[in-house]
């Protein structure tokens, strides 16, 4: 085949074979011959096509490392089964019918009747089936139709131009009624999981819906309040959604905005405009804040006298904190790297542990109440765990208002930085009446992946009592990496030259254009670092980007990274992967208790059951189906966002002017201090500069802080 790397084209495909498919997902991989006659493997979203039908696919070619060229469909469409080979397939595939019944049926009809004749009476023909009795009949009827809707719903999305791949979504949500419910309302698909706006308007608009139709306009202000939360809005002013809408949209929302406030569709006060689901969210988080402010201590403790002798010492500042947590049933302890949060927390549970008193920990990663655990010498647990989630259904947390978390004096949070409001919402509801909480983090990290800026908002509105550290321990200050930190935080070179006694562990290395900068990165990373500091590559070197695309960005990294890290590492089928790559999740897995972010290595791949073996950052070993690989992300190089919550030996951080748009203080800082042993960044001046010269201007519309004041 003369076909290219990176090359674009457009093939019918007789599928051969489907060596592999994903349980649950619509990824497959399958084998085929073109209409030339040429042989080849196709992959993408094909979990709906079976051996023997005729697909037209478009795409691209990919080289695989180990499997060669292959073909990446990104648009398909599937033939209705006209040969000997694709009919077999399609009545094999009937509950109870099989080859043998497949075949029977086949030479009994006849290739141009069968289809029509099952259809005119599925019973009566599919009773004729040998091997189908009356017992199993019903079975089979009832797979022949359910066959029969989901292909008219795939022949029906693709004759209007929408992917294949999404039909068995919508018929597995609406049934036999789809294509009646779509003709009438193409924007309810917009309702399903994995399904966007985009889609659901191209279908429109392939029915003729007009681009300034009232179904239009709504499915639109909605989706652009949706894609609000995605940028941590909890709601927009009534003037930015509206522009919002009007650029999505290409017209003027006009008075749609109020008409779906009076069905309830949306939450209008003011100029502000919610979706009700975040609105309750932030309300319901804002009321349990202002209970748990306003009720009185649980602990029945005095608060004894400051230490002033003895392996800690602590300061005012410090012990103010334990007298914090023992007055108020809610507060804030907060402070960057090296004021001694750590060392406060563990006053906290020492006390209370000779009170007798009990002490829970939980942090919203592994990794965070991994090191939680051992700094402060008391068990820790993810958030998830500690609120016991379950894939339901419905999905969501066990514990909750009305099965609060037991046995608990204390609970301790730590990265408090990363809450969003619907997870901070779901772990304040479930604080025991007799429970106090402190919530510990950093306010100059970034802000979290999810909707809001819980610990900012809380300090903001200044009913929380507040311990903010700001003095930096002798023993912290011989770290340079504490204080570059602190120096990126006032806008200030970080340091570079250290004092007598003082730790290197921070470096600058300044190099000037992208492929400068990109090798020196790859080569940290690969070579030097893990040379010198007795590193694993993989597991204990991180290298943080602010970019996913561009020269120096985490793609091009992550290339070039697993060339010299992981060149000979078994593939496995079906997915980018290798055994021993690096990889991060990039959603909310609650069942594997995998949540986005998250790092782990693939140590071991058993292509017999389908299933690998990963190796967390927080110390677990996890086997699970390769299909769910397919949430993952290769990580060698991740983005600063996603470190969060994370820590390593070594991290490296490639700074280029080109990624100037993301280029903040908060940024840097974030992962600068996400280094345990050494940081190295490796960039160009400018980029520097702008970094330390802008504080992140990025602010959530969120009404928390008055709420919580109310």
């Amino acid at each position: 085949m003369a076909a290219v790397d990176g090359e674009r084209e457009e093939l019918t495909v007789e599928v051969a074979a489907v060596r592999w498919r994903a349980d649950g997902a619509d990824f497959a991989v399958l084998t085929g011959v073109t209409d030339k006659g040429e042989e080849l493997t196709v992959v993408g979203p094909l979990a709906h096509v079976h051996e023997g039908e005729t697909v037209d696919v478009a795409g691209g070619w990919r080289r695989h490392a180990k499997h060669g060229l292959q073909f990446h469909a990104e648009q398909v469409r599937v033939r209705e089964p006209v040969g000997e080979a694709a009919l077999l397939a399609y009545l094999g595939s009937i509950k109870h019918v099989g080859p043998r019944g497949a075949a029977w049926l086949l030479e009994r009809h006849g290739p141009d009747e069968v289809l029509a004749a099952i259809d005119r009476d599925p019973g009566g023909r599919l009773r004729e089936v040998p091997g189908i009795g009356r017992a199993r009949l019903g079975a089979a009827v009832g797979s022949w139709e359910e066959q029969g809707a989901l292909r008219a719903v795939r022949l029906f999305l693709e004759d209007h131009g929408v992917p294949a791949a999404v039909a068995a979504r919508i018929y597995r949500a609406y049934g036999a009624g789809s294509i009646e419910l779509l003709r009438t309302d193409p924007y309810a698909m917009t309702e399903l999981d994995g399904i966007g706006f985009a889609t659901a308007d191209a279908l429109a608009q392939a029915l003729g819906t007009p681009p300034d139709s009232p179904g239009r306009m709504e499915a639109g202000i909605v989706h652009v309040l949706h894609e609000a939360e995605q940028d941590g809005h909890c709601h927009l002013p009534r003037a930015e959604l509206a522009e919002r809408a009007r650029r999505l949209l290409g017209a003027d929302p006009g008075d749609r905005i109020d008409e779906l406030a009076a069905r309830g569709r949306l939450v209008a006060e003011a100029d502000r405009i919610a979706e009700p689901r975040m609105d309750a969210v932030e309300r319901r988080l804002a009321r349990t804040v202002h209970e748990l402010v306003h009720g009185g201590p649980m602990l029945a403790l005095r608060v004894p006298p400051r230490p002033t002798a003895g392996a800690f010492v602590p300061t005012e500042a410090q012990w103010s904190v334990v007298a914090s947590v023992l007055e108020h049933r809610l507060s804030i302890l907060t402070g960057g790297p090296g004021t001694g949060k750590t060392a406060s927390m563990r006053a906290v549970v020492d006390l209370l542990h000779d009170e007798r008193r009990t002490v829970k920990l939980c942090a919203p990663t592994g990794k965070a109440a991994r090191r939680l655990a051992e700094s402060t010498g008391a068990p820790a647990s993810t958030i998830h765990r500690l609120l016991e989630w379950e894939p339901g259904p419905p999905p969501g947390f066990a514990r909750g208002p009305d099965n609060p978390i037991t046995g608990t004096d204390v609970l301790i949070v730590d990265e408090a930085s990363m809450l969003s409001v619907g997870l901070a919402e779901a772990l304040l509801g479930a604080v025991g009446p007799r429970t106090h909480v402190l919530l510990v983090g950093d306010v100059d990290q970034l802000a979290p992946v999810g909707p809001g800026r819980v610990l900012e908002d809380l300090i903001e509105s200044g009913v929380v009592p507040t311990v903010g550290l700001t003095e930096i321990f002798r023993q912290a200050a011989r770290s340079l990496i504490v204080r570059a930190a602190h120096a990126i935080n006032h806008g200030e070179r970080p340091p570079t030259a250290p004092a007598e006694g003082d730790l290197r562990d921070f470096f600058l290395i300044e190099r000037d254009g992208p492929d400068a900068i990109f090798r020196e990165a790859v080569s940290l990373a690969a070579e030097r670092l893990p040379a010198h500091y007795g590193l694993d590559p993989v597991a204990d070197v991180l290298v943080l980007a602010p970019m996913h695309r561009g020269p120096v960005g985490i793609d091009a990294l992550n290339t070039e990274l697993r060339l010299r890290l992981n060149p000979d590492g078994q593939a496995i089928a079906g997915t980018p992967f290798r055994v021993s790559d690096r990889i991060i999740q990039t959603r909310n897995n609650h069942e594997r208790e995998l949540m986005n972010g998250e790092l782990s290595v693939i140590t071991h791949h058993d292509a017999e059951r389908g299933r690998v073996v990963l190796a967390c950052d927080d110390g677990r070993r996890l086997a699970l189906p390769v299909g769910e690989l397919d949430t993952m992300r290769l990580a060698h190089a991740i983005s600063i966002h996603k470190s969060q919550g994370s820590q390593a030996p070594a991290v490296v951080i490639p700074l280029f002017r080109g990624h100037h748009v993301m280029l903040t203080r908060n940024l840097l800082y974030t992962a600068v201090t996400r280094a345990e042993r050494v940081c190295v960044v490796a960039g160009d001046r400018q980029a520097l500069a702008t970094a330390l010269g802008r504080r992140d201007a990025h602010r959530r519309h969120t009404r928390l802080a008055e709420r919580v004041r109310g």
